[in-house]
């Protein structure tokens, strides 16, 4: 066993040093190192070579993102200027069989829980899940997963993201967790989840995709506090292969806090419906409708809604964009949630892994909420930011 796991490990080394060499020959232009390599390589035989691939196999794939740039944004007589680091994923993806996959991501900048104690954030673990494809229609996830509610926080991440922010669908409705309710979670939690995709066209997509999750509903990187689950169903239909329209659902009960009032068993639900059409060479519209609802004793507890349509054109190189969206929170009138958002943005893909983000927004907020902005009834926000993937 020994012998064999050194001669792996030596097979291995060979091949590397073997392909360094190729690439130093590709960029040299240099027939002597290139044949150098060549006799290198042809001095491993075909169990040697056999070996080695299944190594390279069975080793977990590396990849991530670094969203950095400049933020300015002025909300009345007071304003901001800023360097921002707004993201460092790191995302390992691995099988550890043949139908059995497992992720970790990691934040490394903007990421949940506690800080430092002079204010720096942790590195946090956004994802830890393992799938299991027991066939394309049925799959089973467990673990701690990016919930299926709307578009935003399941078929999107931030680097593919038409816009430097998403919709206040996302931050207010979605990754807002209902245990206490302005709590950050980023829209995960840990449960199990089946998912799949159903009736196959002749063009290779599903008509119908659907995700059953069962969650604690609770922090996420904590046991839950009561015996209640979290509830979340989504379907997704394809009439045909660039448009699909989604509806999500989320119930549960929560011990906790909402609105600075502790409950118990609170129940709440939380849902999103939407539509999208999207050309990659064309044309890329999305809207999405959504709403949280709690009551007890006949009075609202929580009564949200949140709305945005978005409407971008794929241009060679540029994804030029406009989005509305608005939020309305009937139960705390005078809140910043309270607004509508209009956004132009432009997107230039500079080179394959490269891309910068330039969006203006501006903001004005309902009569109410004007209290909690100094009296000032609109506010402006620039971002111009580069995402380098790798």
């Amino acid at each position: 066993m020994k012998k064999k796991f050194l001669a792996s490990v030596l097979c291995l080394a060979l091949s590397v040093s073997s392909l360094f060499a190729s690439n130093v020959a590709d960029n040299k232009n240099d027939g002597v190192i290139s044949k150098s390599s060549n006799t290198s390589m042809s001095s491993l035989s075909d169990t040697d070579i056999s070996l080695i691939k299944n190594i390279l196999s069975h080793m977990p794939k590396f990849k991530g993102y670094l969203q950095t740039g400049y933020q300015f944004v002025s909300n009345g007589n007071k304003s901001t200027s800023s360097f921002q680091a707004k993201r460092f994923r790191l995302i390992m993806d691995g099988n550890v069989a043949k139908n059995i996959s497992v992720r970790m991501q990691l934040e490394c900048f903007n990421g949940i829980g506690a800080t430092t104690v002079d204010g720096h954030k942790n590195i946090q673990v956004m994802d830890a899940f393992a799938t299991a494809k027991i066939t394309d229609g049925f799959q089973v996830r467990a673990g701690r997963y990016y919930l299926p509610l709307g578009y935003e926080n399941y078929d999107i991440s931030p680097a593919t993201l038409e816009t430097v922010n998403f919709s206040n669908i996302v931050y207010s409705v979605v990754c807002r967790n209902p245990y206490s309710y302005n709590y950050v979670d980023y829209g995960r939690d840990l449960g199990v989840m089946l998912m799949g995709n159903l009736f196959k066209s002749e063009e290779g997509y599903s008509h119908l995709s659907y995700n059953l999750s069962l969650s604690n509903g609770a922090t996420p990187y904590k046991d839950d506090n009561n015996k209640q689950k979290d509830v979340v169903a989504s379907l997704t239909y394809r009439p045909v292969k660039l448009m699909n329209i989604k509806a999500s659902y989320n119930y549960g009960q929560y011990d906790g806090s909402i609105n600075g009032v502790d409950y118990t068993n609170q129940r709440m639900s939380r849902y999103v419906i939407g539509a999208w059409y999207n050309d990659p060479k064309g044309i890329d519209l999305r809207a999405e409708y959504a709403g949280i609802n709690s009551t007890k004793g006949g009075s609202d507890v929580a009564k949200e809604s949140a709305f945005y349509a978005l409407a971008a054109y794929h241009i060679n190189k540029f994804l030029p964009v406009v989005r509305y969206d608005f939020y309305k929170d009937d139960v705390n009138k005078t809140s910043l949630n309270n607004f509508d958002r209009f956004l132009v943005g432009l997107t230039y893909n500079v080179v394959e892994h490269v891309k910068i983000q330039a969006n203006y927004a501006y903001v004005t907020y309902k009569d109410e909420a004007k209290v909690s902005n100094n009296g000032e009834d609109d506010a402006h926000q620039l971002q111009i930011m580069a995402i380098f993937s790798f």
